[in-house]
C-alpha cells in the first residue's frame, strides 16, 4: 500500500514545489482562478537530464530558491520499480480510489473536473513501461491536465500549519511535563526497580486456534504464560491486538517484557486485515486491503478469545487466568479495536461530516476511517466489560469515533503518541481526542521522533513488490529507546491497574518520563490533572 502511495505523492509533491501542471507530452498547465499559464514538459525533460533550465522554466525558477530547484529536480530524477499488477490493485481498491479523488481535485483533467481516474491510468500505464518518474506520468497522463493551484497551495499550507503546530505541541507539551515534574513528590527512581529491564519470571509460549463458526472465522493467538502455575494468585491477562496488515509477530518486545513480569499475554491475529489478507490483495486474490467487516469482526475477535480463554480456564489452566479484569492493548487499527472494546461508538455522524461529499483534511487514516460509512448504519454495541484498563498507541479514532463516541469510555486509558506520525498525526488525531475522554484516569504519553510506521524512503527504488522480504527493507523496527518507554510505562499501567498496585502510581508521572527520558526520542507526559494546562494551547492554535 505505501509503495502505491508513495509514488502518488512524488507526482503531487514535484508539481506542488513550482505551482504548475501538466498537458501529455507537450505542455504543463496550471490554473490560479482565471489565469492559465503553460510550460513546456521538454523543459522539465532537459532540466531532470541535464540541468540546465530553458527559457519558458526560468519565470517559474524566479519563485523558488536555488535548494529547491535542486529539490525538484531530484523528484524529477527518482525512478522507482513498482509491480504494475500490485499498483492497481491499490488504486482499484475502495480506499485508493478515495485516495485518487483527493488527489484528483489538484490533478483535474480539461474542464477542470476531477483527475481521478486519467491519474489511475497513467500511473498504472508507467507502471507497466518499468521507467516509473514523474515525468513519464505525467507523459502518459491521458489528455489535457489541469492542476488547480489554489487547491495545491491550500493543501501545502495546510500541510504547512500542521508542522507548525506539531512544533508548538511539543514545546507546549515538554514545558507542562518539566513543570509538572518539578512540583510532585520527589522520588528517587534509581532507588526503585527499572520498568524498562525485562522481568524474572520465565514463561512459555503456546499457540491456539480458534474457530468461531458463528462468523465462519478462524483466527491464531499467541498465548504467553508463567511456567510456574503452582501459585495460588490469579493471573493477569493482556491481549494485543495489531494493527493493519500487521503479522502476529509485531509487538513481540512488548509480550515477551510483560509475560516476563508475571503477566499472561495473548497476541491475536485478525484475519480480515492481518499481513495474508494484505498479500491475498496484492496478489488479487482479495478486492480490498482490508475487509470491510473488520471494523465490527476485529472487536468480536477478542470477546470470542475472553469466551474461549474461559471455557480453557477451566480445563488446561487449572482456573488461574483472572478473566474478570482484563487489559488490553492495540496499535493504530488495533488501538480502534481497543477503544471499541472499551466503549466507545462508531459515530456515523461524523464520519458523514468528514469523508462526504470525499476527504478533505490532511489525515491519512481518514481512507482507513471513512470506509466504515458502508457499514449498515446502526448503533454497534462492542464493548467488553471483561477490559477493565487499556493501552492504546497511534488510534485511528478521531472520526469514526469522535468526541460523542468516545465519551461512552469510563475506564483508565493510557494514551501513547509520537510527533513524527504520518499516518495518524498528532494534532489532528492524538491529543484533541485525548481530551474529549471524560475518565479522570487517563495518561498521555508523547515521545519526539517517534512514528507511526518507520519508512525506509531509501530502498523504495530497491524493492519492484511488496513482500513478506520486501517489507523488512522498507519497513526498520522502532529504536530501543523508543520501545524501552513502551515496555516501562505499559507495566506500571497494567500494575496499578489491572493488579490494582497502587506504588506504581509513582511512575505514571511526569517526573519519571524526565527520569528516562534519552535524547533524541525526549519524552512528554500528561495526566487527566495536566491535559487542563494544555486544552488553553490547544485552542490558542
Amino acid at each position: 500500500m505505501f509503495l502505491w502511495l508513495l509514488s502518488l505523492v512524488l507526482v503531487t509533491t514535484s508539481l506542488v514545489l513550482v505551482n504548475f501542471s501538466a498537458k501529455a507530452a507537450e505542455q504543463i498547465h496550471f490554473n490560479y482562478g482565471l489565469l492559465k499559464i503553460s510550460v513546456s514538459l521538454t523543459a522539465l525533460e532537459t532540466y531532470a537530464e541535464t540541468g540546465k533550465v530553458e527559457d519558458d522554466l526560468k519565470l517559474y525558477f524566479l519563485l523558488i530558491d536555488a535548494e529547491n530547484q535542486q529539490k525538484l529536480r531530484n523528484v524529477l530524477q527518482f525512478n522507482l520499480n513498482i509491480n504494475p499488477m500490485q499498483l492497481a490493485q491499490g488504486l482499484y481498491s475502495p480506499m485508493g480510489e478515495k485516495l485518487l479523488q483527493y488527489l484528483g481535485e489538484m490533478i483535474q483533467t480539461q474542464g477542470r473536473n476531477n483527475g481521478a481516474i486519467a491519474l489511475r491510468e497513467a500511473l498504472i500505464k508507467t507502471a507497466k513501461s518499468q521507467d516509473f518518474t514523474p515525468i513519464n506520468v505525467l507523459q502518459n497522463f491521458p489528455g489535457e491536465v489541469q492542476f488547480n493551484i489554489r487547491k495545491i497551495l491550500a493543501v501545502n499550507r495546510e500541510f504547512s500549519a500542521l508542522l507548525e503546530d506539531t512544533e508548538k505541541l511539543l514545546k507546549e507539551v515538554k514545558q507542562i511535563t518539566l513543570t509538572a515534574a518539578s512540583t510532585e513528590e520527589k522520588i528517587d527512581f534509581s532507588t526503585l526497580p527499572d520498568l524498562r529491564q525485562p522481568g524474572n519470571i520465565s514463561f512459555y509460549q503456546e499457540t491456539l486456534t480458534l474457530n468461531d463458526k458463528s462468523r465462519n472465522r478462524q483466527f491464531l493467538i499467541n498465548l504467553y504464560l508463567p511456567s510456574n502455575q503452582t501459585q495460588t494468585q490469579t493471573i493477569p491477562l493482556i491481549i494485543l491486538s495489531p494493527g493493519l496488515a500487521a503479522k502476529l509477530s509485531q509487538w513481540q518486545h512488548l509480550a515477551i517484557h510483560l509475560a516476563s513480569h508475571g503477566f499472561a499475554v495473548a497476541k491475536i491475529q485478525h484475519p480480515g486485515s492481518d499481513f495474508n489478507h494484505f498479500q491475498a490483495f496484492l496478489e488479487g486474490k482479495e478486492t480490498e486491503i482490508f475487509q470491510l467487516r473488520e471494523f465490527i469482526n476485529r472487536p468480536l475477535d477478542i470477546t470470542y478469545l475472553l469466551d474461549e480463554l474461559e471455557r480453557r480456564n477451566k480445563l488446561q489452566y487449572q482456573g488461574k487466568l483472572n478473566l474478570k479484569n482484563v487489559g488490553m492493548a492495540g496499535q493504530s487499527f488495533g488501538a480502534y479495536t481497543t477503544l471499541a472494546l472499551a466503549g466507545a461508538k462508531i459515530n456515523f455522524a461524523q464520519l458523514k461530516q468528514d469523508c462526504l461529499p470525499q476527504i478533505k483534511s490532511l489525515n491519512p487514516s481518514l481512507f482507513l476511517q471513512c470506509r466504515a460509512l458502508d457499514l449498515p448504519q446502526q448503533n454497534y454495541d462492542l464493548r467488553d466489560k471483561r477490559i477493565n484498563s487499556v493501552l492504546i498507541m497511534d488510534p485511528v479514532n478521531s472520526s469514526i469515533f469522535g468526541k460523542s463516541g468516545l465519551s461512552h469510555i469510563n475506564i483508565p486509558i493510557l494514551w501513547v503518541a509520537g510527533s513524527e506520525d504520518q499516518l495518524t498525526p498528532v494534532v489532528i488525531e492524538q491529543v484533541y481526542p485525548f481530551t474529549w475522554l471524560p475518565v479522570k484516569e487517563k495518561y498521555f504519553m508523547l515521545t519526539k521522533g517517534a512514528k507511526h510506521l518507520d519508512f525506509n524512503i531509501t530502498e523504495i527504488q530497491n524493492v519492484e513488490s511488496v513482500d513478506d522480504d520486501s517489507l523488512n527493507q522498507l519497513v526498520s523496527a522502532s529504536s530501543p529507546v523508543i520501545k524501552s518507554y513502551i515496555d516501562a510505562f505499559s507495566l506500571a499501567f497494567f500494575r496499578a491497574y489491572l493488579e490494582n498496585n497502587s506504588d506504581y502510581l509513582d511512575y505514571l508521572n511526569s517526573s519519571y518520563a524526565v527520569a528516562i527520558s534519552e535524547e533524541p526520542y525526549t519524552l512528554g507526559f500528561l495526566s487527566d490533572l495536566t491535559v487542563e494546562k494544555l486544552i488553553p494551547a490547544l485552542v490558542k492554535n
